[in-house]
C-alpha cells in the first residue's frame, strides 16, 4: 500500500527551504503581488501557515493563533520555524491509521478521512509557494526555484542525507 509519509516529508522539507528564501529578500519583496486582486507574498506565505493550524486543528482539535503577515526577514524566520513545528505535527498524523476524523467548522460539525486533511495539506502547499514564486518573478525579485523543490530535488537531497549517514 503507498502512503503519505514521504509527501509529508517533502512538504516540510520544500516549506523550509523556500521560508529560508522568502527570508533572503528585502523587505518590500513581501508587499508584491502577481494581480491586482491577488494576495502580496507576505499574506500568503502567512496563508500557508495559518492552514498549516488549521489542518492540526482538523487532526487534533489543537488551536490555532492570531498570525500577522510578516514585515521582516526575522518575521518570515519566525513564520518558518513555527511551520516545521506544524509540519512535524502533519508528519506525526501521516503515521496513523487512516480513517475518519470530526471537526467544527463554519458549516458545523464535518468528517473527512484523515487522508484526505493530509493530502491537501501537501497540494495547498504546493500552490501557494508557486503563488509567491510568480509574484516575486513578476516583480522582478529573484523567486525561489521551484524546480529545486520539487519531489525529485527531494528525492536527490533524501539520497545525499542517506549516503552522508552512511560514511
Amino acid at each position: 500500500m503507498i502512503e503519505l509519509s514521504r509527501g509529508l516529508r517533502h512538504l516540510a522539507w520544500a516549506n523550509d527551504r523556500f521560508f529560508a528564501s522568502l527570508a533572503e529578500l528585502p523587505p518590500e519583496a513581501l508587499r508584491v503581488t502577481y494581480a491586482p486582486d491577488a494576495w502580496a507574498v507576505d499574506r500568503l506565505a502567512m496563508h500557508i501557515v495559518g492552514s498549516s493550524e488549521w489542518y492540526r486543528y482538523c487532526l487534533t482539535g489543537a488551536g490555532w493563533t492570531d498570525l500577522a503577515p510578516p514585515t521582516t526577514s526575522d518575521d518570515v524566520q519566525a513564520l518558518r520555524r513555527y511551520l516545521a513545528e506544524l509540519d512535524a505535527v502533519l508528519i506525526e498524523q501521516g503515521a496513523l491509521d487512516d480513517g475518519p476524523v470530526t471537526f467544527e467548522d463554519e458549516r458545523g460539525l464535518t468528517t473527512a478521512l484523515r487522508s484526505t486533511i493530509l493530502t491537501q495539506a501537501c497540494m495547498h502547499g504546493t500552490e501557494h509557494r508557486a503563488q509567491i514564486a510568480c509574484a516575486l518573478a513578476a516583480a522582478g525579485f529573484e523567486a525561489p526555484s521551484l524546480d529545486d523543490l520539487d519531489l525529485w530535488a527531494f528525492a536527490a537531497h533524501e539520497r545525499a542525507g542517506q549516503a552522508a549517514s552512511a560514511d
